[in-house]
């Protein structure tokens, strides 16, 4: 049964008597108004919450929650902005490799014979195919692609690939042929084609949490996990139980020491280092290797910066 409508001022005394402090019922309600009661308060109490899981933990205000709030927006942001250099550079990588064994005609991406029709893949090929035929007569999305098609009577892979979501490109890399993975896997040193496949299968799923607006500092990737890389090893990660790094938001930290460039990568560390060091700065509710291990980060995250990527 739906939980029953409650005004701001309800939602702000339930609060207060589940031990939530708030010293001032006008910020609570404005916080409120702009997050929803369901964004800001179910989407981040867990933390603060007693053991019981129904009251708060003593000395937790809504501005903890706030803060949390906060920073997972801030960490979506972050993420997504290094996830787009990598989906731009594999959709820059897939069309050139595709194009450069089969042609460039929209006729050469259509053809189910050009990827790697086995039995087990034929009718993913196929409805791959069906979703980008759809996707070249999006005209009214996309009026660079009437366009092409008025002007050169063909949409080339390079342009629909700005066009087609990651999801769809993850899908595309694991239909197509051995040897055309291999011209694009080599292009990121010590990644091998499966390797890179679950890879950007897992950035398409946290791209998607970021790109939704949906909580991301403990989401988990449900259908799958990366393969254990050298890094894994080398950070002591490789343990079966706990699987760290291999479907958390440091799995996602591990994909991008192999696939961005190392000055993007070292850029990242220092600004997601920033962004947790405010957070702990605004809430004393939260302690560093609580947030950590929420987000699967294990303690000694920092060292991944001095790794050699190795196969």
């Amino acid at each position: 049964m739906d939980k029953p409508y409650t005004t701001y001022e309800e939602q702000v005394e339930l609060l207060k008597k589940k031990g939530l402090i708030i010293n001032d019922e006008a910020e609570a309600i404005m916080l409120l108004k702009k997050c929803s009661y369901y964004g800001l308060i179910s989407g981040y109490k867990k933390p603060f919450k007693s053991s019981d899981k129904c009251t708060y933990k003593p000395h937790a205000t809504i501005q903890d929650v706030h803060a949390l709030y906060i920073y997972d927006m801030e960490l979506r942001e972050l993420f997504l902005k290094y996830i787009l250099i990598i989906e731009n550079h594999v959709k820059s990588l897939i069309s050139y490799s595709f194009c450069q064994t089969y042609g460039a005609l929209e006729s050469d991406y259509l053809n189910a014979n050009n990827y790697n029709y086995i039995s087990t893949k034929q009718e993913a090929i196929n409805k791959l195919i069906t979703k980008l035929s759809t996707a070249m007569c999006d005209y009214d999305s996309h009026p660079y692609l009437q366009h092409q098609r008025d002007n050169h009577g063909n949409i080339p892979l390079w342009v629909l690939t700005r066009v087609i979501t990651i999801g769809m490109i993850s899908k595309m890399y694991s239909l197509l042929k051995p040897q055309v993975q291999t011209l694009i896997s080599k292009e990121f040193e010590y990644v091998t084609e499966g390797a890179l496949a679950n890879m950007i299968d897992l950035l398409s799923r946290f791209r998607n949490v970021c790109a939704h607006n949906e909580r991301l500092y403990d989401y988990k990737y449900h259908t799958g996990e990366i393969q254990t890389t050298d890094v894994h090893r080398q950070m002591g990660l490789n343990d079966g139980k706990k699987k760290l790094g291999k479907k958390d938001l440091f799995a996602v930290v591990i994909v991008f020491k192999y696939l961005l460039p190392a000055e993007d990568f070292e850029g990242f560390l220092v600004k997601f280092d920033d962004l947790t060091k405010g957070l702990l700065n605004k809430t004393k509710m939260i302690q560093e290797a609580q947030i950590l291990k929420l987000m699967g980060f294990p303690a000694n995250w920092r060292e991944i910066k001095g790794y050699e990527k190795k196969l």
